[in-house]
Parts: C-alpha cells; sequence; structure tokens
C-alpha cells in the first residue's frame, strides 16, 4: 500500500511530499474528502448562488503550451435557473437558462440559438454536452451534488495542509483520476473554493486549466428576470443543431 500511495503522490503533486498528511490505509485521505464534503454541502444547500472566476488554460499550438485567459460570471438558483457571462480577448459568450429553455448568444457575432431543455440543471448540463457538444464553465459547481460528481473514478486524494492563496488562507486538497489530476484550495473562512487546477494527463503536453474564485455570494435574491434572455439589438437568431454548437469553441 505504501508503494501505490507513494506513486498517486507523485502523480498528484509532480513529487512533493505529503509528509505527516498522507494516510497510510486508505487512498483517499480522510481530511481531504472531509473538507470536500463540507465544501460540497455549502454548493447543494445554497438555493442560489452566484461567483467569479477568472480562468488560465493551456492550449498546445504548433507544439507550443499557450496559456489563454477568460473571466466566468455565474448566477444559479436551484432547480432550474442558470445566467453565465464568459469574457476573453477572442470571444464573449452568455448562457441563459429559464427552467424550459436555453440560450446561447455569441456576442462577438451577434448571433443567438435557443433549445428546449429538461425541467432541472443537471439534465441540462448533460442535454447541452450529449446532443449540442456544449459545455458549460465550471459545470461541476453547478451541479446539485458537487461531491457525487468529483469523485467520480476517483483513485486517489492527499490533503496537503495550510496555504496562502493570494491572501487568503486555505486548505490544500488534491485527487486523481486515470484521465486527470485535480486540486482545490478551499477557503477557512467560507468553505468555499478559492482555486482549482486540473491537469489533463491523456492529452498531448498534459495541459492544465486553472481557476481563481471570487466575490461568492450564498443565497442571494436573484429575480427571474436574472435569466431571461432578452437579444440585443441587430441580433440574428440561428438555428442550434444537434452536435452544431452556436460557437464551436464553447466551454
Amino acid at each position: 500500500m505504501k508503494i501505490k500511495l507513494s506513486l498517486l503522490m507523485a502523480v498528484l503533486c509532480g513529487g512533493v511530499s505529503a509528509g505527516p498528511a498522507l494516510a497510510a490505509e486508505n487512498p483517499i485521505h480522510p481530511e481531504a474528502d472531509r473538507l470536500l464534503r463540507e465544501c460540497s454541502s455549502k454548493l447543494t444547500e445554497a438555493k442560489a448562488l452566484s461567483f467569479k472566476a477568472e480562468v488560465w488554460e493551456d492550449n498546445v499550438v504548433a507544439g507550443h503550451k499557450v496559456s489563454t485567459s477568460k473571466t466566468v460570471d455565474i448566477r444559479l438558483r436551484r432547480p432550474d435557473r442558470v445566467q453565465i457571462e464568459v469574457r476573453s480577448p477572442t470571444r464573449s459568450r452568455g448562457f441563459w437558462y429559464d427552467g424550459k429553455s436555453l440560450t446561447l448568444l455569441d456576442r462577438m457575432n451577434n448571433l443567438y440559438g435557443t433549445i428546449q431543455v429538461p425541467d432541472n440543471i443537471d439534465k441540462v448540463l448533460d442535454a447541452a454536452s450529449d446532443k449540442y457538444g456544449v459545455h458549460f464553465p465550471l459545470e461541476d459547481l453547478l451541479v446539485s451534488d458537487p461531491y457525487k460528481s468529483a469523485m467520480q473514478g476517483t483513485k486517489g486524494g492527499a490533503y496537503f495542509g495550510k496555504v496562502d492563496v493570494l491572501g487568503t488562507p486555505c486548505r490544500h486538497i488534491a485527487f486523481s483520476t486515470d484521465a486527470v489530476d485535480w486540486q482545490l484550495w478551499i477557503a477557512d473562512s467560507t468553505s468555499l473554493p478559492r482555486k482549482l487546477v486540473i491537469t489533463y494527463k491523456k492529452e498531448p503536453a498534459q495541459p492544465q486549466v486553472t481557476a481563481i474564485f471570487t466575490d461568492w455570494e450564498l443565497n442571494s435574491r436573484l429575480p427571474d428576470d436574472t435569466f431571461v434572455f432578452s437579444a440585443p439589438h441587430g441580433a440574428n437568431r440561428i438555428e442550434m443543431l444537434p452536435g452544431k454548437p452556436i460557437d464551436p469553441n464553447a466551454e
């Protein structure tokens, strides 16, 4: 078991020693599991929530690993309302889910499409991905049970103690699956995510996605019109066809 755990630590942290935080009898450290459960419960129990994230993504271009950035602004009201804005130097788009339909707006080209979708957030995430190839940004934080979603296929987890993220005291945990390694820094004061890093192990150059979270608000008032799409002046509606998202680079 110690050999297996040493290999897990090397995968998770590039050789960083876990010291006394390593659980010798269990490939998922109990403190890492507890912290993730607590964080997930906060997200699950919130009837409404909003947050912002600055996200960096690695892309392999002509053999070079190049980092791009975007901002994500998310508003959610359970069980059936989501509004998201995603902005980057090259793209700007919005998502509106009002309980019956999902609209995607490509602000750069002033194009939008609307489809009829199921009546809860989890089903909408699945339908958008399976039928239209559209993935919501940071969608693992939007589902009804983030802990269950995060632990699917998990082979091991570790706890690395206290660390500051941009001045915020946090607890650092990490988990591994066959396809990805991911790390989460959870703020001590709120038990909410402060930083997330995902490494895609099976892809060329093992690209990473890094997100820094700010402006968390739980159970804030989000009125219905927050989630109702209103077409901008001059916008053109297009038909969204299965397998052909409005934006081929949609997250």
